[in-house]
């Protein structure tokens, strides 16, 4: 094993390369009252930093903010904040390039074109002038190296790196092993430095992709809608992703400037949970970061919205479900109302015992409805929505969410529903203090939005206090008779015309590397050994009685528990139960009805849900162990004595049929519906449902009764929390009385992919910005021997940003914003495995994108460089990576499914250190290369040329009844 211990030389060399340390001062120090202990330093030039330490796993997580979002944009060049977010990962002037100063000239002239192309209306010109660009981006890719910060990350072992933009922020993330948070700062460091924004053009296309995207995004396309009313003048109003004209006429010019104003120190901060030592940490941090330079920031603009006096309304088309979206504008998020807002938030729905989930969703008065606060630097908002019945209006959605705010301003809604909130905050806060990404999104958010940490610490406390006047003032204070109501009508959305340009492929040399990456990849840190799952230390298995398995694992952190009834009966062996999940959450108990059970569940604190899957029925509790014994008792009321009125299940009945037709004009529904039809026939789930005719023969007792019944089959128990495995068992002999001996749950049914004897596409036709492409094949059961095969092939072929699918469709080619890629293991040894490819892309791209992918798939490029990179990453997640506690048991029941070993990492984790490209490969053309496959896209036939596509394979078009069966 490789031996990474610093020497007393290496760590010379490595203090002698890090730059003179500046200062720092301490801001504020650890809180009595702060769970996380964080610590807030600034550098000399700004730069703030928070750290917590959390040292649950040897990992941490760290983000990178930026007080800069669409609301900065020029307004003459919407969405220069977002396409800035993405060029902030094509390096610098080390990075990500071969040779900088002979790459420099094509870059300063393509810089010089755009604006030419900004500034030019002739459509010929344009035209010419792209072309020229194109040229040039092909001189300058010769020294580039796409996608090197991902490679980087990906070979010592990052997860999730990713990064977001929104109204006043621009965020970059990434989660890593502890022992890399040296090369973590060099790397951000550097990056923010001296950014060069290379492979321009191609980003630009997936950005413009990214646009379609959310013009077939119908929660975008009336959200945008709405924002435009609620605010007339600030930039709010303006879409994250800017608007079509503007994507399409970018300024490189406005987007370097936009990065020297805003990209300064005094205006970000690092923010990091995880496995750290705080003094440590700031030191490295100072001495890498301590080179940026302070900026004069602009002074901050306001904007004036005039008081919104009536009603004002607006309409959007799209296919499908209506929608009802109504806003009021509120406070900024540092107002002294912002707590009383979301308590009001929570009054109207908290997803339980809310206003509007009780008066309007339990009681059926709509199809479904609820409420959301926004609340931003300048101006907050609340939002409510609804989906109308069969034969209900927008309108008279509209006047019954008004009527709950009606309810509030008349102070008429239960005295307990405050501190029941303040609970649901309390428990949510817990929960948010497990997860390193969670922690650093409370410390994001207190940067942001300029609040002082202590001030964000206390928030709760302040909460406690709030009262029924002070919830009842600020509804009338804030929700008057102005607000802004948006309509999402059944129809045809109009669709910019946009066709694709021409655009030469990037030639992607996986070898190439720059002489910073080698820098950062020699740099020495310590080994993590890997720790894997060890009976009795992190499970307990009992069994409760003959048929009944219990499984336990300890909550080492705080005193919120799990409980999980699993039973091997799912939609396959009985195709009502997905029928009888709804309707058991309109019922109540023949001691409660259902408007007191959900406040039941609430005033306990406690979660619950029912998740059907194709072969297993889950019932879950969540909450305080000091409710679970009540809780436990209450789920067994609920489970085995349900009641509901005849009209209740008349009423889900018809709603069930409105999403049914809603759904056939879905694309995202449609679009599942086409490939799980085209792998699996008729035991497609869309096909085996019960039909519309059989669904209203369905009665309020059989349904109760296949819920309650699962219960008579052998069934596990699964429970995480703070109660010792003696106590859970003493509440289980108390509540958990099951009379008579269990039968065997049916046969496992394996879900076989369709055979066919050559490549063969099913396509529907629909008109949309983008086309929706699906391409699977399947192969044999699962095979515990070729794990480390599938992961290295998965990180090798789809690992990210640095797998070959996104760099050869999106990164070479710009034929999409999303591409993925992988093979798809059975859960249980008889399930068989699926080689799985899926692409959104511009209508008039699929073509290319099908062509592309499928000869990636047989024939991807091989590097042993880029096998080296996916192998180090695998081992690196292996070593770092812990199950915790609230993981541990369901990988523990998957690994019994599978009948492997506990833990098998241990095994796979040794084979992947002996791995080779070549066993690999071996994989790859024994279990996908060459197979046959099943293509499914629903796309605009208008723009794509199926004769084409022919080319591949048999094309079926299909229709709405070939792909559903209601």
């Amino acid at each position: 094993m490789k031996d990474c211990r610093i020497s007393c030389y290496s760590l010379f060399l490595l203090i002698c390369a890090l730059p003179l340390n500046a200062d720092y001062r301490l801001v504020q120090g650890p809180d009595p009252a702060d769970p996380m202990q964080v610590h807030i330093f600034e550098l000399d030039n700004g730069l703030l930093a928070y750290l917590s330490e959390n040292r649950e796993e040897p990992r941490f997580y760290a983000e990178i903010a930026v007080r800069a979002g669409s609301k900065h944009d020029p307004p003459e060049a919407t969405g220069i904040a977002h396409y800035l977010e993405h060029m902030l990962f094509k390096g610098t002037d080390n990075l990500g390039v071969l040779d900088y100063e002979r790459e420099r000239p094509h870059l300063d002239r393509i810089v010089a074109l755009y604006e030419e192309h900004y500034a030019q209306s002739d459509p010929e010109k344009r035209r010419e002038i792209y072309n020229s660009i194109n040229a040039e981006a092909q001189l300058a890719a010769e020294f580039a190296i796409p996608n090197e910060i991902d490679r980087l990350y990906a070979a010592m072992g990052a997860k999730g790196l990713n990064a977001h933009t929104w109204k006043e922020e621009t965020v970059y993330k990434v989660d890593l092993p502890a022992n890399r948070l040296a090369q973590w700062a060099r790397i951000e460091a550097e990056r923010f430095s001296n950014p060069v924004f290379r492979l321009f053009q191609t980003e630009l296309e997936t950005v413009y992709e990214e646009k379609n995207r959310s013009m077939d995004n119908k929660g975008r396309v009336i959200r945008t809608a709405v924002a435009e009313r609620l605010y007339k003048v600030h930039p709010y109003r303006n879409a994250t992703l800017g608007s079509v004209e503007h994507l399409k006429n970018p300024s490189l010019k406005r987007m370097y400037e936009f990065y020297r104003t805003y990209y300064v120190p005094n205006n970000m901060a690092i923010l990091i949970s995880g496995d750290i030592d705080i003094e440590e940490t700031i030191d490295l941090i100072d001495a890498e970061f301590s080179i940026w330079n302070e900026g004069e920031l602009p002074r901050e603009r306001s904007w004036n919205e005039d008081r919104i006096e009536q009603v004002e309304r607006v309409e959007v088309f799209y296919e499908g479900e209506e929608y009802v979206l109504l806003a009021f504008r509120t406070a900024p998020r540092n107002d002294k109302d912002t707590e009383t807002l979301q308590v009001l938030d929570m009054i109207l729905d908290n997803s339980v015992a809310g206003l509007i989930n009780i008066n309007l969703n339990q009681r059926q008065k709509v199809r479904q409805a609820g409420s959301y606060p926004w609340l931003h630097n300048d101006y907050g908002a609340q939002y409510l929505w609804g989906v109308p019945k069969e034969g209900q209006s927008l309108r008279e959605v509209e006047e019954l969410l008004i009527e709950q705010i009606e309810l509030i301003k008349e102070g008429r809604f239960d005295d307990w529903i405050i501190p029941a909130i303040i609970t649901d905050f309390k428990k949510n806060q817990k929960k948010k203090l497990e997860g390193n990404d969670s922690r650093v999104g409370l410390m994001r958010d207190s940067f942001l939005s300029h609040e002082d940490w202590k001030h964000a610490v206390g928030a709760l406390q302040r909460m406690e206090k709030l009262e029924k006047k002070d919830i009842v003032l600020a509804a009338r204070r804030y929700f008057g008779d102005g607000y802004v109501a948006g309509y999402r009508r059944d129809g045809q959305p109009d669709l910019p015309d946009i066709e694709k340009p021409p655009l030469d492929k990037i030639e992607i040399d996986p070898a190439r590397q720059s002489a910073f990456f080698d820098s950062l990849i020699r740099m020495p840190y310590q080994e993590i050994e890997p720790v894997f799952v060890v009976p009795g230390r992190d499970y307990e298995i009992r069994e409760l009685r003959t048929g009944i398995k219990v499984y336990y694992a300890e909550n080492p952190l705080n005193d919120l528990f799990s409980f999980k009834i699993s039973v091997d009966v799912g939609s396959l062996a009985e195709r009502r139960l997905n029928v009888a999940r709804k309707y058991l959450d309109k019922s109540g108990t023949d001691r409660l009805s259902p408007d007191e059970l959900k406040k039941e569940w609430y005033k306990l604190g406690t979660d619950f849900s029912i998740h059907v899957g194709d072969h297993e029925t889950t019932v879950t509790i969540a909450g305080l162990d000091e409710n679970f014994g009540t809780s436990l008792a209450l789920l067994m009321e609920f489970l085995q004595r349900p009641a509901a009125e005849d009209a209740v299940l008349e009423e889900l009945v018809r709603i069930i049929l409105k999403e049914r037709a809603d759904a056939r004009k879905d694309n995202r529904t449609i679009s599942r519906a086409l490939y799980q039809y085209n792998r699996w026939g008729d035991q497609s789930y869309f096909r085996r449902m019960p039909s519309n005719a059989e669904l209203q023969e369905l009665r309020g007792p059989e349904l109760h009764g296949l819920i309650g019944g699962l219960l008579t089959y052998e069934h596990a128990l699964s429970y995480t929390g703070s109660l010792t495995s003696k106590e859970l068992l003493d509440h289980l002999g108390q509540s958990y009385p099951l009379k008579g001996q269990l039968q065997p749950p049916p046969p496992y049914q394996v879900l076989k992919t369709r055979l066919s004897a050559a490549n063969e596409t099913y396509f529907f036709d629909k008109e949309m910005a983008q086309a929706l492409v699906r391409i699977e094949s399947g192969d044999g059961p699962y095979d515990e021997g070729l794990r480390p095969f599938i992961q290295l092939y998965n990180e090798y072929f789809a690992g990210g940003m640095a797998g070959v699918v996104f760099q050869e469709l999106r990164e070479a080619r710009a034929l999409a914003y999303s591409a993925g890629a992988r093979y798809l293991h059975g859960k249980r040894k008889a399930e068989p495995g699926l080689m799985v490819g899926a692409v959104a892309c511009q209508a008039d791209k699929t073509m290319e994108a099908v062509e592309v992918f499928l000869d990636l798939i047989d024939h991807p490029p091989v590097s042993e460089e880029r096998f080296d990179a996916a192998r180090q990453a695998l081992l690196n997640d292996y070593r770092t990576s812990r199950f915790g506690f609230r993981q541990v048991l369901g990988a523990v029941r998957t690994w019994e499914r599978q009948e492997v070993p506990i833990d098998p990492r241990a095994k796979r984790f040794e084979e992947l250190q002996r791995s080779s490209l070549e066993a690999m490969l071996g994989f790859h053309r024994e279990h996908i290369q060459n197979r046959p496959r099943l293509i499914s896209i629903v796309g605009d036939r208008s723009k794509i040329d199926l004769e084409e596509l022919a080319r591949h394979g048999s094309i079926v078009e299909l229709d709405l009844e070939d792909i559903f069966g209601f």
